[in-house]
């Protein structure tokens, strides 16, 4: 298994590296094209790993970090990240590589391999796997970028500039493909990933879970801008990851502080983690005895007035090494959580939150009381149960239970919850007048691909399809 670990992140490591400093596109790398991926000879094991490490780094790096600033839930204090946390030194080439990334190795490219691979091999359960794996990375591609090369991504020689798809043709196509994925790995045929699943171990029925559960995350995206109904959302998210210890949850599977088995987060958050940028991104940047000059995240200062136990399980106003985080939460091998049966029974209440207020309090009173056992990702914390089930309960129990998760954007932008205030600065971004609600398309891609358009000319606006709140309404005042 550590080996498997090691392996796995060795892969990512041009992916990590990138992810540690936003200008590393200048030069050389600019030559390259993303739309030209590099293919070879690897194992369909070999080929997981690498996936399984693309979507770990993509939820756990550059965009993740900037989501959880602009969220609020941490802050940025030094270096780049003032620039990110305030909106004002954003671009258009900040997430180049984060665009790119999707589509080269460990993203479309070696999934579309391994799809084809084990087809050939009849091994029916890894091609499902495969296929969930494909529609998570093109659906949070979609969630970020909104519309996005897919159709014609990966086949340069019949697509060398591939047109983009729109952000919902792409989640009615990645939802169609999760049914046929479902189809897959329930099927009995095959081997599948076995010991090569760092997360599931190859179990079909938690594989199967996963799928309903991110088909309910979906269709949730759509809800806002009529593309779903609340009753399809409900639907899939019953079918979803069911098992309230968490035995279902998918969570990373981090090791430990050797150098490519470790957390993203505490790499860069940690005085001691591998590129050690502790202080530049905090939850808080003095102790508590210090008052005048302290800058408290929103998810600080919301869990101490509250006194929601959750604040030491993330919190701890004296480890000034690690941003005021816990240390808990800063371990070098912290399972960081992905998608869960917390998550699933927030979705659930939000669902049933109009149709039926009693079967959403019992769903979010269902995700509170998961905490008070410990598993994987959390310690056992008695968390108080809602007496009532409103649209802003659900959001706001959901907002402090995905601190990290880059979905807390998505609920952001589709409910408005929390109400966050623009964090004021000198100069209003013309990119970002406000919270950013999409990233631009990749500076690489627009140079490469002359189906991309300049920014702010659509579809390369400030916002996406699924966005019709518009960020929120948030602009500088």
């Amino acid at each position: 298994m550590h080996k498997l670990i090691k392996i796995s992140l060795a892969a990512a490591l041009p992916v990590l590296w990138a992810a540690g400093c936003s200008d590393f596109l200048k030069g050389g790398e600019l030559t390259n094209n993303p739309n030209v991926p590099v293919t070879g000879s690897a194992t369909n094991g070999q080929l997981f790993v690498a996936i399984q490490t693309q979507i770990w780094s993509a939820n756990n790096s550059e965009v993740a970090w900037s989501i959880a600033q602009w969220m609020q839930s941490l802050v940025g204090v030094a270096r780049q990240q003032i620039g990110i946390y305030n909106y004002s030194g954003i671009t258009n080439s900040t997430f180049d590589g984060d665009f790119i990334a999707p589509y080269t190795g460990g993203g479309l490219v070696d999934i579309h391999q391994l799809e084809a691979q084990a087809a050939a091999q009849g091994d029916q359960i890894f091609v499902g796997v495969a296929q969930i794996m494909e529609a998570w990375v093109i659906s949070e591609t979609a969630d970020m970028w909104g519309d996005i090369p897919y159709s014609q991504a990966g086949s340069f020689t019949t697509f060398p500039t591939p047109t983009l798809d729109t952000q919902q043709s792409v989640y009615d196509s990645t939802l169609n493909l999760l049914n046929t994925a479902i189809t897959n790995v329930t099927s009995g045929v095959g081997l599948g990933p076995t010991s090569n699943d760092l997360v599931y171990h190859g179990s079909t029925a938690k594989w199967a879970a996963f799928a309903h559960s991110l088909k309910a995350r979906i269709l949730l995206h759509m809800v806002a801008a009529g593309g779903a109904t609340y009753a399809q959302v409900l639907t899939e998210a019953n079918l979803g990851i069911s098992a309230s210890n968490g035995s279902g949850d998918y969570v990373v599977a981090y090791d430990g502080a050797l150098q490519f088995s470790s957390n993203n987060w505490w790499q860069f958050m940690n005085a001691n983690g591998g590129t050690g940028r502790a202080g530049d991104m905090v939850a808080s940047n003095a102790p508590d005895t210090v008052v005048a000059t302290r800058i408290n995240s929103y998810l600080w200062n919301t869990l101490r007035a509250s006194g929601d136990p959750r604040w030491a399980e993330y919190f701890d106003s004296t480890n000034a090494s690690t941003g005021n985080m816990s240390a808990y939460r800063q371990d070098p091998g912290y399972q960081q959580p992905l998608l869960t049966y917390a998550e699933t029974q927030l979705i659930i209440a939000e669902a049933q939150h109009i149709a039926s207020p009693a079967a959403a309090k019992t769903a979010l009173n269902n995700a509170q009381t998961s905490w008070h056992t410990a598993n994987a990702w959390h310690n056992a914390v008695n968390v108080p149960l809602s007496a009532t089930a409103t649209l802003s309960d659900i959001m706001m129990e959901k907002y402090i239970t995905l601190f990290q998760n880059v979905e807390v954007w998505n609920d952001w932008k589709r409910t408005c919850i929390p109400a966050l205030t623009v964090v004021a600065t000198g100069t209003a971004n013309p990119l970002y007048p406000g919270i950013p609600a999409r990233i631009y398309y990749g500076l690489t891609e627009q140079q490469t691909n002359p189906n991309i358009p300049a920014p702010g000319t659509a579809p390369n606006g400030p916002f996406n399809w699924n966005d019709p709140g518009h960020g929120c309404g948030t602009v500088h005042p």
